[in-house]
């Protein structure tokens, strides 16, 4: 193991400033039921652009430090100071995820059983060399499994697996999913099928609905279709979904996905009031 530890933080300081940088930090060392991992590979999802970036305005974004410990800084807006109060000076880890090698354990069995093996695991700060993670947060990979492969193997899919729920708790019989050619797309559609859920898929990219098709997708619709709001309609109608998830947001997307539930839900009325003739 290397003698050396560097996280990746984000800092807002009360000078309206954001910092993104490198530091030095202890190699951590395992307790009973912990492990060391030797970080190898970390996805970035929008919830780490979140903390890394905040609320700064990134058109301002200038680089200073030296060539291994660069330095980032972007201005922050005052109007969104307050929002962020409560990490002004404080120095975040970034990072949700990642993947790599334990290469220390602590003395119980479970961690024990893990050293040498490439795990995936969650907790935060993953943007780091080295870092001590709870075996309840790592999962081990199978043999072959590159870190790269499985850095993602816990915020998309647990999103899929939560949208899912969400869909059978609040009692609705299919979803309608934007940006649905991305990673968390094509999990949500390759579980909506083993399910046996009907999914709305909606891309923007003919290429994007021929990979969807192609994976299995029955219904995918082309927001820059002319066709699109037809379409959609069509889509609703075919398979009773009554709820949407929109993970871009702003827009006109989550407006037209309500405007077209509610014009499948008015001609449904319609259709069985009593039709009066004389």
């Amino acid at each position: 193991m290397s003698d050396t530890n560097i996280e990746l933080t984000s800092t807002i300081s009360e000078n309206n400033k954001l910092e993104l940088a490198l530091r030095e930090i202890e190699i951590p060392q395992p307790g009973e039921n912990q492990v060391v991992i030797r970080v190898e590979a970390a996805p970035i999802n929008p919830s780490d652009l979140g903390v890394m970036f905040s609320v700064a305005d990134m058109t301002t974004a200038r680089q200073s430090g030296s060539a291994d410990r660069p330095v980032i800084s972007a201005d922050v807006p005052a109007k969104f100071m307050g929002a962020v109060k409560k990490r002004v000076g404080k120095s975040i880890p970034v990072g949700n995820e990642g993947a790599g090698t334990v290469v220390a354990a602590g003395s119980s069995a479970a961690a024990q059983s893990l050293m040498g093996k490439t795990v995936a695991f969650i907790g935060g700060g993953s943007y780091r060399k080295y870092l001590c993670a709870n075996v309840q947060s790592c999962l081990e990979l199978e043999p072959g499994t590159t870190a790269v492969e499985a850095a993602s193997s816990f915020v998309n899919p647990l999103t899929a697996l939560a949208m899912v729920e969400t869909m059978r708790a609040e009692g609705h019989k299919a979803i309608v999913h934007a940006a649905a050619a991305s990673n968390l797309g094509q999990m949500l559609n390759r579980i909506c099928i083993a399910d046996g859920i009907d999914l709305v898929n909606i891309v923007r990219k003919p290429e994007q609905e021929a990979l969807l098709r192609d994976l299995g997708a029955k219904y995918v619709v082309n927001s820059s279709s002319d066709s699109f709001m037809a379409d959609l309609t069509q889509a609703l109608i075919d398979t009773g979904a009554t709820i949407a998830f929109d993970p871009i947001g702003g827009g006109r997307l989550t407006s037209n996905i309500l405007t077209c539930m509610v014009s499948v839900r008015q001609s449904q009325v319609d259709s069985r009031l009593p039709v009066v003739r004389q």
